[in-house]
């Protein structure tokens, strides 16, 4: 009786770790991260959930999700919708270290973004860069 106990028990157990195991594995619904960082050459680029860093990006996202925008670029960044259907841009001016902008997509379609950028932050000003600044464009496929 006692070890059927401590079966029971230990299977509970591996039952709750192996759910706290898939939820902490598994992306968040609707959302996507956008980050924006500062490079040697052309100074600055973006990536889509932790992938590569390019300067232009086309992703597909489920209508409904969120994208946030995270500046991590030693300048402030606005940023614009250059083509799509309307919507609202949550916090566009990303003006220091960390910022963040939200969009969210909730009609199907083609949405175009860019940003403009500022003048590096006054301690930023001994980073040096090589080549023409990067132009950010992004291209989101909603379905």
């Amino acid at each position: 009786m006692q070890r059927r106990h401590k079966i029971r028990g230990s299977a509970l157990a591996l039952a709750a770790l192996a759910a706290l195991a898939v939820t902490s594995a598994a992306p968040a619904h609707g959302t996507a991260t956008i980050t924006i960082r500062h490079q040697m050459r052309g100074c600055h680029s973006w990536s889509f959930n932790s992938g590569p860093f390019k300067a232009s990006q086309s992703i597909s996202v489920k209508a409904g999700t969120v994208l946030r925008f995270t500046n991590n670029d030693v300048m402030p960044h606005k940023l614009v919708q250059a083509a799509g259907p309307k919507m609202r841009l949550a916090h566009p001016n990303m003006i220091k270290m960390a910022s963040s902008a939200t969009v969210k997509l909730t009609q199907k379609g083609l949405y175009r973004f860019t940003t403009k950028p500022g003048e590096d932050y006054s301690w930023a000003g001994s980073m040096k860069t090589s080549g023409e600044d990067n132009v950010l464009h992004l291209t989101v496929r909603v379905n």
